[in-house]
């Protein structure tokens, strides 16, 4: 399945989600279940999984546009730079 879903109905206080296999929504929301024992998360033989979710955490948001300055970009990139440094050693 490579179909993600979230419905609800007026008047409901949670949201059905379904989503495919390999997405970052789908391991976000099986580790917010490990801390939020309410969430109970159904995973399908193909890797998808269905939950239901409060409706409050459903959000509709546009990107943000975020202007940066060249040295704001170069700062940015260096501190980039410095994890993926620190994370390669942590593996290591």
């Amino acid at each position: 399945m490579n179909e993600n879903v979230i419905e609800w109905l007026r008047g409901q206080d949670t949201a059905a989600i379904t989503l495919c296999s390999n997405n970052r929504y789908n391991t976000k929301l099986c580790n917010y279940a490990k801390s939020h024992p309410e969430i109970q998360i159904k995973r399908n033989k193909d890797g998808s999984i269905f939950t239901h979710v409060p409706l409050s955490w459903v959000k509709i948001s546009p990107p943000r546009k975020v202007v940066m300055t060249d040295e704001q970009k170069q700062k940015a990139a260096e501190r980039l730079r410095k994890a993926r440094e620190k994370k390669q050693r942590i593996a290591e």
